[in-house]
Protein backbone atom coordinates (compact mmCIF):
# COMPACT_ATOMS: atom_id res chain seq x y z
CA UNK A 1 0.00 0.00 0.00
CA UNK A 2 1.04 3.55 -0.83
CA UNK A 3 1.94 5.49 2.75
CA UNK A 4 2.16 9.08 3.41
CA UNK A 5 3.63 10.06 6.25
CA UNK A 6 3.54 13.53 7.96
CA UNK A 7 4.87 15.58 10.90
CA UNK A 8 2.66 18.47 11.28
CA UNK A 9 4.77 21.91 12.03
CA UNK A 10 4.91 22.99 15.49
CA UNK A 11 4.58 26.73 15.96
CA UNK A 12 5.22 27.05 19.73
CA UNK A 13 7.98 29.26 21.34
CA UNK A 14 10.82 26.76 21.32
CA UNK A 15 10.69 25.16 17.67
CA UNK A 16 10.07 29.08 16.79
CA UNK A 17 13.68 29.79 18.41
CA UNK A 18 15.08 27.21 16.33
CA UNK A 19 14.53 23.81 18.53
CA UNK A 20 13.92 22.15 15.08
CA UNK A 21 15.15 18.02 15.26
CA UNK A 22 14.28 15.68 12.38
CA UNK A 23 11.26 13.49 13.75
CA UNK A 24 12.68 9.76 14.18
CA UNK A 25 9.42 8.74 15.00
CA UNK A 26 8.16 8.65 11.63
CA UNK A 27 11.72 8.28 10.21
CA UNK A 28 11.87 4.35 11.88
CA UNK A 29 8.17 3.56 10.34
CA UNK A 30 8.92 4.98 7.24
CA UNK A 31 12.57 2.44 7.26
CA UNK A 32 10.48 -0.77 8.70
CA UNK A 33 7.61 0.04 5.39
CA UNK A 34 10.09 0.71 3.39
CA UNK A 35 11.80 -2.57 4.52
CA UNK A 36 8.79 -4.29 3.53
CA UNK A 37 8.46 -3.23 0.05
CA UNK A 38 5.88 -0.63 0.86
CA UNK A 39 6.32 2.62 -1.13
CA UNK A 40 6.43 5.69 1.34
CA UNK A 41 6.89 9.16 1.34
CA UNK A 42 7.74 11.74 4.53
CA UNK A 43 6.68 15.05 5.33
CA UNK A 44 7.97 17.03 7.76
CA UNK A 45 5.91 19.91 7.47
CA UNK A 46 8.46 22.19 9.76
CA UNK A 47 10.86 22.11 7.12
CA UNK A 48 9.01 21.29 3.72
CA UNK A 49 6.36 23.58 1.87
CA UNK A 50 2.92 21.15 2.32
CA UNK A 51 0.04 22.91 1.46
CA UNK A 52 -2.63 20.13 3.67
CA UNK A 53 -5.74 22.01 2.42
CA UNK A 54 -5.17 22.19 -1.07
CA UNK A 55 -2.92 18.58 -1.17
CA UNK A 56 -4.58 15.37 -3.19
CA UNK A 57 -4.54 12.94 -0.49
CA UNK A 58 -6.06 10.09 -2.68
CA UNK A 59 -2.78 9.44 -4.24
CA UNK A 60 -2.34 7.44 -0.92
CA UNK A 61 -3.91 4.62 0.38
CA UNK A 62 -3.15 5.35 4.26
CA UNK A 63 -2.47 8.60 5.84
CA UNK A 64 0.17 8.46 9.25
CA UNK A 65 0.13 11.48 11.09
CA UNK A 66 2.37 11.82 14.31
CA UNK A 67 1.35 14.25 17.22
CA UNK A 68 2.05 15.73 20.42
CA UNK A 69 -0.61 17.72 22.13
CA UNK A 70 0.56 21.22 20.96
CA UNK A 71 -0.03 19.99 17.37
CA UNK A 72 -2.69 17.53 17.48
CA UNK A 73 -5.31 20.83 16.67
CA UNK A 74 -3.66 21.08 13.12
CA UNK A 75 -3.14 16.95 13.20
CA UNK A 76 -7.06 17.28 13.29
CA UNK A 77 -7.57 19.18 10.68
CA UNK A 78 -5.10 17.84 8.15
CA UNK A 79 -6.57 14.28 8.94
CA UNK A 80 -10.27 15.21 8.77
CA UNK A 81 -9.34 16.64 5.38
CA UNK A 82 -7.53 13.37 4.18
CA UNK A 83 -10.76 11.48 5.22
CA UNK A 84 -12.43 13.75 3.26
CA UNK A 85 -10.39 12.35 0.61
CA UNK A 86 -11.77 8.53 1.22
CA UNK A 87 -8.38 7.98 2.38
CA UNK A 88 -7.90 5.69 5.65
CA UNK A 89 -6.11 7.67 8.44
CA UNK A 90 -3.92 7.01 11.49
CA UNK A 91 -2.62 8.90 14.09
CA UNK A 92 0.08 7.80 16.23
CA UNK A 93 2.12 9.78 18.85
CA UNK A 94 1.87 10.95 22.57
CA UNK A 95 -0.98 12.68 22.42
CA UNK A 96 -3.18 10.23 20.14
CA UNK A 97 -2.00 7.41 22.75
CA UNK A 98 -3.26 9.25 25.50
CA UNK A 99 -6.68 10.12 24.12
CA UNK A 100 -6.69 7.44 21.31
CA UNK A 101 -11.06 7.27 22.64
CA UNK A 102 -12.01 11.12 22.45
CA UNK A 103 -10.25 10.62 19.05
CA UNK A 104 -11.89 8.11 17.69
CA UNK A 105 -15.52 8.65 19.12
CA UNK A 106 -15.04 12.10 17.33
CA UNK A 107 -14.29 10.42 13.73
CA UNK A 108 -10.61 12.16 13.61
CA UNK A 109 -9.22 9.33 12.17
CA UNK A 110 -9.54 5.60 11.56
CA UNK A 111 -7.24 4.12 13.75
CA UNK A 112 -4.90 5.19 16.35
CA UNK A 113 -1.75 3.28 16.88
CA UNK A 114 -0.90 3.34 20.77
CA UNK A 115 2.78 3.72 21.80
CA UNK A 116 5.80 2.66 19.40
CA UNK A 117 4.70 2.53 15.88
CA UNK A 118 6.84 0.28 14.13
CA UNK A 119 5.32 -3.00 14.34
CA UNK A 120 1.82 -1.65 14.49
CA UNK A 121 1.61 0.23 11.92
CA UNK A 122 3.68 -2.51 9.41
CA UNK A 123 0.66 -5.04 10.54
CA UNK A 124 -2.21 -2.66 10.14
CA UNK A 125 -0.62 -2.45 6.64
CA UNK A 126 -0.58 -5.75 5.69
CA UNK A 127 -4.17 -6.10 7.48
CA UNK A 128 -5.68 -3.61 5.47
CA UNK A 129 -3.60 -5.17 2.33
CA UNK A 130 -5.45 -8.49 3.46
CA UNK A 131 -9.14 -6.73 3.52
CA UNK A 132 -8.96 -7.18 7.39
CA UNK A 133 -10.48 -3.55 8.60
CA UNK A 134 -10.88 -4.92 12.10
CA UNK A 135 -7.47 -6.39 13.02
CA UNK A 136 -6.58 -7.44 16.50
CA UNK A 137 -2.84 -6.21 16.56
CA UNK A 138 -1.05 -5.25 19.79
CA UNK A 139 -0.82 -1.62 19.78
CA UNK A 140 -4.00 -0.75 17.84
CA UNK A 141 -7.26 1.36 18.61
CA UNK A 142 -10.69 1.57 16.76
CA UNK A 143 -14.13 2.40 16.84
CA UNK A 144 -16.89 -0.09 15.53
CA UNK A 145 -20.44 0.21 15.92
CA UNK A 146 -19.81 2.59 18.32
CA UNK A 147 -17.92 1.37 20.36
CA UNK A 148 -13.92 1.89 20.48
CA UNK A 149 -11.33 -1.22 20.32
CA UNK A 150 -7.72 -1.44 21.56
CA UNK A 151 -4.93 -3.76 22.75
CA UNK A 152 -2.75 -2.64 24.76
CA UNK A 153 1.03 -1.56 23.17
CA UNK A 154 3.58 -4.13 22.37
CA UNK A 155 7.07 -2.34 23.11
CA UNK A 156 9.94 -3.45 20.63
CA UNK A 157 12.49 -5.97 22.99
CA UNK A 158 15.31 -5.82 20.76
CA UNK A 159 16.26 -2.55 18.87
CA UNK A 160 18.34 -4.06 16.90
CA UNK A 161 15.99 -5.57 15.06
CA UNK A 162 14.77 -2.37 13.67
CA UNK A 163 16.26 -0.43 10.78
CA UNK A 164 18.16 2.77 11.23
CA UNK A 165 15.86 5.80 10.61
CA UNK A 166 14.99 6.88 7.51
CA UNK A 167 17.72 9.72 6.63
CA UNK A 168 16.45 10.35 3.30
CA UNK A 169 15.29 13.83 3.66
CA UNK A 170 17.43 14.59 6.55
CA UNK A 171 19.66 17.49 4.39
CA UNK A 172 16.44 19.22 4.76
CA UNK A 173 17.41 20.44 8.34
CA UNK A 174 19.67 23.18 9.12
CA UNK A 175 20.50 22.45 12.73
CA UNK A 176 23.95 23.00 14.01
CA UNK A 177 25.49 22.38 17.04
CA UNK A 178 29.31 23.44 17.97
CA UNK A 179 29.03 24.57 14.50
CA UNK A 180 28.78 21.43 12.79
CA UNK A 181 25.92 19.87 10.54
CA UNK A 182 24.07 17.96 13.41
CA UNK A 183 20.79 15.33 13.13
CA UNK A 184 19.26 12.78 16.03
CA UNK A 185 19.25 9.55 17.02
CA UNK A 186 18.26 7.33 20.10
CA UNK A 187 20.52 4.29 21.70
CA UNK A 188 17.75 3.46 23.76
CA UNK A 189 14.00 3.40 25.03
CA UNK A 190 11.89 4.01 28.12
CA UNK A 191 12.75 5.44 31.32
CA UNK A 192 12.33 4.11 34.93
CA UNK A 193 11.45 7.61 36.25
CA UNK A 194 7.77 8.68 36.65
CA UNK A 195 7.86 12.12 37.30
CA UNK A 196 4.63 14.18 37.38
CA UNK A 197 4.56 15.98 34.30
CA UNK A 198 6.49 13.93 32.08
CA UNK A 199 5.30 11.52 29.45
CA UNK A 200 7.98 9.21 28.95
CA UNK A 201 7.45 6.37 31.04
CA UNK A 202 4.07 5.87 30.01
CA UNK A 203 4.90 6.11 26.37
CA UNK A 204 7.88 4.30 26.06
CA UNK A 205 7.54 2.12 29.17
CA UNK A 206 9.25 2.41 32.42
CA UNK A 207 11.58 -0.43 31.44
CA UNK A 208 15.23 0.49 29.83
CA UNK A 209 15.78 -1.21 26.37
CA UNK A 210 18.92 -0.35 24.94
CA UNK A 211 20.73 -0.77 21.46
CA UNK A 212 23.67 -3.29 21.84
CA UNK A 213 27.24 -0.60 21.48
CA UNK A 214 28.12 -2.48 17.73
CA UNK A 215 24.38 -1.29 16.30
CA UNK A 216 24.81 2.09 17.71
CA UNK A 217 28.31 2.17 16.50
CA UNK A 218 27.04 1.15 12.65
CA UNK A 219 24.35 4.18 12.35
CA UNK A 220 27.15 6.29 14.12
CA UNK A 221 29.47 5.35 10.91
CA UNK A 222 26.43 5.69 8.14
CA UNK A 223 25.48 9.24 10.06
CA UNK A 224 29.37 10.03 9.54
CA UNK A 225 29.25 9.41 5.78
CA UNK A 226 26.50 11.50 5.28
CA UNK A 227 28.59 14.69 6.46
CA UNK A 228 27.24 15.68 9.75
CA UNK A 229 29.95 16.55 12.54
CA UNK A 230 27.56 16.61 15.34
CA UNK A 231 25.42 14.18 17.01
CA UNK A 232 22.19 15.13 19.26
CA UNK A 233 21.58 11.84 21.47
CA UNK A 234 17.46 12.34 22.27
CA UNK A 235 17.34 9.18 24.91
CA UNK A 236 15.33 10.02 27.60
CA UNK A 237 18.22 9.51 29.97
CA UNK A 238 20.98 8.81 28.00
CA UNK A 239 23.76 7.97 31.05
CA UNK A 240 21.48 5.60 33.23
CA UNK A 241 23.51 2.30 31.88
CA UNK A 242 27.43 4.43 32.81
CA UNK A 243 29.55 0.92 32.24
CA UNK A 244 27.42 1.38 28.70
CA UNK A 245 27.84 4.57 27.82
CA UNK A 246 31.66 4.29 28.53
CA UNK A 247 31.93 1.54 26.26
CA UNK A 248 29.96 3.41 23.37
CA UNK A 249 32.56 6.51 24.05
CA UNK A 250 35.52 4.11 23.76
CA UNK A 251 34.25 2.61 20.73
CA UNK A 252 33.66 6.22 18.77
CA UNK A 253 37.12 6.86 20.05
CA UNK A 254 38.78 3.96 18.55
CA UNK A 255 36.52 3.93 15.21
CA UNK A 256 37.46 8.00 15.08
CA UNK A 257 34.07 9.16 14.96
CA UNK A 258 35.31 12.81 15.79
CA UNK A 259 31.61 13.92 16.54
CA UNK A 260 30.74 16.87 18.74
CA UNK A 261 27.52 15.59 20.69
CA UNK A 262 25.25 16.59 23.18
CA UNK A 263 22.80 14.19 25.58
CA UNK A 264 20.10 14.21 28.33
CA UNK A 265 20.96 13.05 31.73
CA UNK A 266 20.13 13.17 35.34
CA UNK A 267 21.81 15.24 37.65
CA UNK A 268 22.42 12.80 40.14
CA UNK A 269 23.73 9.97 38.36
CA UNK A 270 27.13 12.11 37.29
CA UNK A 271 27.94 12.59 40.78
CA UNK A 272 31.18 10.80 41.78
CA UNK A 273 31.43 9.19 38.27
CA UNK A 274 34.60 10.99 36.73
CA UNK A 275 35.05 7.80 34.51
CA UNK A 276 32.18 8.10 33.10
CA UNK A 277 32.68 12.24 32.53
CA UNK A 278 35.94 11.80 31.25
CA UNK A 279 35.08 9.07 28.98
CA UNK A 280 32.26 11.36 27.25
CA UNK A 281 34.34 14.58 27.35
CA UNK A 282 36.83 12.32 25.26
CA UNK A 283 34.72 10.97 22.70
CA UNK A 284 33.28 14.69 22.08
CA UNK A 285 30.43 14.98 24.46
CA UNK A 286 30.28 19.16 24.58
CA UNK A 287 27.20 19.53 26.30
CA UNK A 288 24.56 17.69 28.80
CA UNK A 289 20.64 18.77 28.69
CA UNK A 290 19.94 18.33 32.71
CA UNK A 291 16.90 18.94 34.39
CA UNK A 292 17.35 20.51 37.77
CA UNK A 293 13.60 22.11 37.59
CA UNK A 294 13.64 23.97 40.69
CA UNK A 295 15.73 25.85 43.70
CA UNK A 296 12.80 24.56 46.44
CA UNK A 297 12.77 20.55 47.60
CA UNK A 298 9.22 20.79 48.27
CA UNK A 299 8.16 21.50 43.98
CA UNK A 300 10.92 18.82 43.28
CA UNK A 301 9.34 16.64 45.84
CA UNK A 302 5.72 17.66 44.51
CA UNK A 303 7.25 16.80 41.12
CA UNK A 304 8.20 13.32 42.26
CA UNK A 305 11.89 14.15 40.55
CA UNK A 306 13.62 11.88 42.96
CA UNK A 307 16.50 14.37 43.40
CA UNK A 308 17.70 17.46 45.99
CA UNK A 309 18.56 21.05 44.82
CA UNK A 310 21.77 21.17 46.91
CA UNK A 311 23.75 18.89 44.17
CA UNK A 312 23.00 21.21 41.24
CA UNK A 313 26.29 23.40 42.04
CA UNK A 314 28.33 20.17 42.43
CA UNK A 315 27.49 18.96 39.47
CA UNK A 316 27.84 21.84 37.55
CA UNK A 317 31.64 22.00 39.30
CA UNK A 318 32.50 18.24 38.00
CA UNK A 319 30.95 18.80 34.43
CA UNK A 320 32.87 22.01 34.09
CA UNK A 321 36.27 19.90 34.87
CA UNK A 322 35.44 17.82 31.92
CA UNK A 323 34.58 21.13 29.59
CA UNK A 324 30.79 19.69 29.28
CA UNK A 325 29.05 22.53 28.98
CA UNK A 326 25.43 22.60 30.60
CA UNK A 327 22.13 23.10 29.02
CA UNK A 328 19.76 23.81 32.27
CA UNK A 329 16.10 23.52 32.33
CA UNK A 330 13.49 24.42 35.04
CA UNK A 331 9.79 24.44 35.33
CA UNK A 332 8.57 27.09 37.10
CA UNK A 333 4.28 26.98 38.14
CA UNK A 334 4.46 24.08 40.41
CA UNK A 335 0.79 23.68 42.62
CA UNK A 336 3.20 25.03 45.63
CA UNK A 337 5.30 28.05 43.76
CA UNK A 338 5.06 31.03 44.98
CA UNK A 339 6.36 34.23 43.39
CA UNK A 340 9.33 34.17 45.91
CA UNK A 341 10.22 30.30 44.98
CA UNK A 342 10.18 31.13 41.44
CA UNK A 343 12.39 34.05 42.20
CA UNK A 344 14.53 31.63 44.30
CA UNK A 345 14.49 29.42 41.23
CA UNK A 346 15.68 32.14 39.20
CA UNK A 347 18.36 33.00 40.91
CA UNK A 348 19.68 29.51 41.17
CA UNK A 349 19.47 29.43 36.85
CA UNK A 350 21.44 32.55 37.15
CA UNK A 351 24.38 31.33 39.79
CA UNK A 352 24.80 27.84 37.75
CA UNK A 353 26.46 30.09 35.18
CA UNK A 354 25.36 27.20 32.68
CA UNK A 355 25.77 28.06 28.57
CA UNK A 356 22.16 27.39 27.98
CA UNK A 357 18.81 28.41 30.68
CA UNK A 358 15.41 26.67 29.59
CA UNK A 359 12.12 27.88 31.53
CA UNK A 360 9.05 26.13 31.03
CA UNK A 361 5.60 26.45 32.64
CA UNK A 362 4.00 23.52 34.30
CA UNK A 363 1.80 22.08 31.67
CA UNK A 364 -0.81 19.28 32.67
CA UNK A 365 -0.09 17.22 29.38
CA UNK A 366 -2.48 14.07 28.58
CA UNK A 367 -1.04 11.08 29.49
CA UNK A 368 0.62 12.15 32.65
CA UNK A 369 -0.30 11.55 35.68
CA UNK A 370 -0.14 15.62 35.91
CA UNK A 371 -3.19 15.91 33.36
CA UNK A 372 -5.17 13.02 35.94
CA UNK A 373 -4.65 14.84 39.12
CA UNK A 374 -5.53 18.00 37.21
CA UNK A 375 -8.52 17.09 35.42
CA UNK A 376 -10.91 19.18 37.22
CA UNK A 377 -8.88 22.27 36.95
CA UNK A 378 -8.20 22.37 33.52
CA UNK A 379 -8.42 25.89 32.39
CA UNK A 380 -8.57 25.40 28.31
CA UNK A 381 -8.79 22.61 26.03
CA UNK A 382 -7.07 24.62 23.22
CA UNK A 383 -4.22 21.61 22.79
CA UNK A 384 -2.02 24.20 20.98
CA UNK A 385 -1.67 26.31 24.61
CA UNK A 386 0.36 23.20 26.18
CA UNK A 387 3.69 24.27 24.43
CA UNK A 388 5.32 24.98 27.84
CA UNK A 389 4.97 28.43 28.06
CA UNK A 390 1.06 29.11 29.18
CA UNK A 391 -0.71 28.24 32.58
CA UNK A 392 -3.71 26.15 30.99
CA UNK A 393 -5.08 25.14 34.85
CA UNK A 394 -6.25 26.96 37.64
CA UNK A 395 -3.50 27.51 39.84
CA UNK A 396 -3.23 28.28 43.93
CA UNK A 397 -1.42 31.30 43.50
CA UNK A 398 -1.52 32.96 40.07
CA UNK A 399 -3.83 33.60 37.02
CA UNK A 400 -2.47 32.60 33.45
CA UNK A 401 -1.07 36.14 32.84
CA UNK A 402 0.73 36.54 36.16
CA UNK A 403 2.56 33.34 35.47
CA UNK A 404 3.40 34.40 31.63
CA UNK A 405 4.90 37.66 32.96
CA UNK A 406 6.96 35.61 35.46
CA UNK A 407 8.06 33.44 32.63
CA UNK A 408 9.85 36.14 30.33
CA UNK A 409 11.03 38.14 33.64
CA UNK A 410 12.94 34.69 34.25
CA UNK A 411 14.45 34.98 30.66
CA UNK A 412 15.15 38.34 31.54
CA UNK A 413 16.69 37.79 34.29
CA UNK A 414 19.40 34.90 32.93
CA UNK A 415 19.81 36.51 29.52
CA UNK A 416 20.79 39.83 30.47
CA UNK A 417 23.34 38.69 32.91
CA UNK A 418 27.04 40.36 32.41
CA UNK A 419 27.94 36.68 31.16
CA UNK A 420 25.31 35.85 28.85
CA UNK A 421 24.45 39.14 27.64
CA UNK A 422 26.87 39.57 24.50
CA UNK A 423 26.81 35.84 23.90
CA UNK A 424 23.46 34.25 24.02
CA UNK A 425 21.56 37.02 25.42
CA UNK A 426 20.36 40.05 22.85
CA UNK A 427 19.88 37.19 20.10
CA UNK A 428 17.60 35.13 22.54
CA UNK A 429 15.94 37.81 24.25
CA UNK A 430 15.47 39.43 20.75
CA UNK A 431 13.54 36.06 19.20
CA UNK A 432 11.66 35.81 22.84
CA UNK A 433 10.00 39.17 22.55
CA UNK A 434 9.26 38.91 18.79
CA UNK A 435 7.33 35.37 19.13
CA UNK A 436 5.40 36.81 21.99
CA UNK A 437 1.66 37.93 21.79
CA UNK A 438 0.47 40.78 20.15
CA UNK A 439 -1.56 41.13 23.31
CA UNK A 440 1.86 40.63 25.57
CA UNK A 441 3.49 43.40 27.35
CA UNK A 442 5.65 43.17 30.13
CA UNK A 443 7.83 44.81 33.01
CA UNK A 444 10.85 42.75 32.83
CA UNK A 445 12.06 44.07 36.09
CA UNK A 446 11.88 41.18 38.59
CA UNK A 447 10.46 42.30 42.11
CA UNK A 448 8.57 44.31 40.15
CA UNK A 449 4.76 44.27 39.48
Amino acid sequence: MKVLLINPAHKGYYFRLGAIYPPLGLMYISSVLKRANHPVTLIDMNVQPFDWQKFDYSDFDVVGISVDTPRFPLAKQIALRAKNHGVITVLGGPHATAEYESILKEGICDYVVLGEGERTFLQLIESLERGEPHPQIGGLAYLSEGEVFARPPEFVQSLDELPFPDRENVKLYKTKFCGQPATSMITSRGCPFDCEFCSASQFMGRRIRERSVENVLEELELIKKMDYGSVIFFDDNFTLNAKKTIELCEGMLKRNLNFRWWAFARADELLNREDLLEAMSKSGCKMLFIGFESAEDKVLKEYKKGLSSSIAFEVIKLLKKYKIDVFASFVIGALSDTKESIMKTVQLAKKLKASIVQFSILTPYPGTRLYERLKSKILSKNFSLYDGTHLVFEHPNFSPSELKKLFVKAYYCVYTSPRMIFTRGIPFLLKLLKNRGKDESYDLRFGET
